[in-house]
């Protein structure tokens, strides 16, 4: 993460107090007011701070973190604008640029824990093909402050899934862990981080006969160790896998991609028993690749649980990702369907105060 401040503002009496605010941190600060500017700069930045002008500029960026909103004093706020643009916070100034400087002298700082005391939730295929690793991915992206662990370290990384390849930390590979419990700070300091602020516990490319094999002992210490953080999980697919995963005591919820097929709906049938077994519950999202053999409710019927969002096939997608992973703001029928996971889920954000302050 570069450690600069955008300043993404228009208002002249504003805008200076602002940039004061900003420059107090140490930080370097960048001001801009224009689109493509602020385009570039937005998923680089450790803080963004916006007004009413600039908000839909920046909500265009799929930025979900350490955005501020900032209003002449004495307002009112415009606080339409600013959950549009994903603000955490709103400030009117110059009334309230100590507070203004205390946020932003916290942003960009290690995952908090989450609001809802941590959560994690494994995202599962039916079979090969369902887009699992897509859509957890997604998920994570549409969730703010989020861990997202590869759970199958050979499938070639979720690294590449989000074009972060290139992004330096510790793969799975490289993750020693030694005796005793692992410390929740050390593992995300050394982890890759998205721009928009996911955390990565990825798989890496070898073109050797790597002999690293992922134990459950060591998925299983990674979730102990960031039980107070908000966590998805990339399953893996299919019955076999799924039968075969040791982290059942982990998870607080499962995802089931499942095409709407008929033997991946079959195969659904059996992990959605077993997680009745097992007292897990799940989210069913329904997947048309293509051509779906199977309506709505007869997947519904085999699999004995009902369908919480679809997800049609998005032909531009598969080209997007092989050329730059998934992009930051989400085709529209993905994000839809993780925002109506994220429903079912309960992992509802808290509601804003007057003030602004989730």
């Amino acid at each position: 993460m570069n450690d600069f401040i955008l300043i993404a503002v228009t208002d002249p009496v504003v805008g200076p107090e602002a940039t004061h605010a900003a420059a107090a941190t140490g930080l370097d600060v960048i001001t801009c007011d224009d689109p493509r500017d602020i385009a570039r700069h937005v998923p680089r930045a450790r803080a963004v701070i916006t007004d009413r002008t600039t908000a839909s500029h920046v909500a265009a960026c799929g930025r979900a973190r350490d955005i501020f909103f900032v209003a002449a004093d004495p307002g009112p706020i415009d606080f339409e604008a600013a959950l549009r643009a994903h603000a955490a916070q709103a400030f009117l100034l110059p009334a309230e640029s100590r507070d203004l400087l205390a946020a932003l002298s916290t942003a960009g700082e290690l995952l908090a824990p989450a609001s809802v005391s941590g959560r994690c939730v494994a995202v599962v295929g039916a079979t090969g093909g369902a887009g699992t690793s897509t859509f957890a991915a997604g998920l994570a992206r549409t969730l703010e402050a989020t861990v997202l662990i590869d759970g199958d370290p050979r499938a070639g990384g979720l690294d590449l899934v989000l074009g972060a390849e290139e992004t330096p930390g510790v793969r799975w590979p490289e993750l020693h862990l030694g005796p005793g419990q692992l410390d929740a700070a050390d593992l995300l300091a050394a982890l890759p981080v998205t721009a928009d602020g996911i955390r990565l516990v990825s798989g890496t490319r070898s073109g050797v006969n790597d002999p690293f094999e992922l134990s459950d002992e060591t998925l299983t210490a990674v979730l102990e160790s960031l039980q107070s953080h908000r966590v998805v999980l990339d399953g893996g697919a299919g019955p076999a896998a799924f039968f075969g995963a040791g982290w059942y005591d982990h998870v607080d919820h499962i995802v089931i991609v499942v095409p709407a097929e008929v033997r991946a709906a079959a195969a659904a049938a059996q992990i959605t028993a077993r997680c009745a077994a097992h007292g897990i519950p799940v989210s069913v999202v329904l997947r048309h690749r293509g051509w779906s053999s199977l309506a709505t409710s007869d997947v519904e019927k085999i699999i004995h649980a009902d369908i919480v969002a679809e997800l049609p096939h998005l032909r531009r997608l598969a080209r997007d990702m092989e050329l730059g992973g998934l992009p930051l703001e989400l085709p529209r029928p993905l994000r839809q369907a993780c925002e109506r996971v994220i429903e079912d889920l309960g992992w509802v954000e808290e509601p804003w105060d007057e003030r602004g302050v989730a």
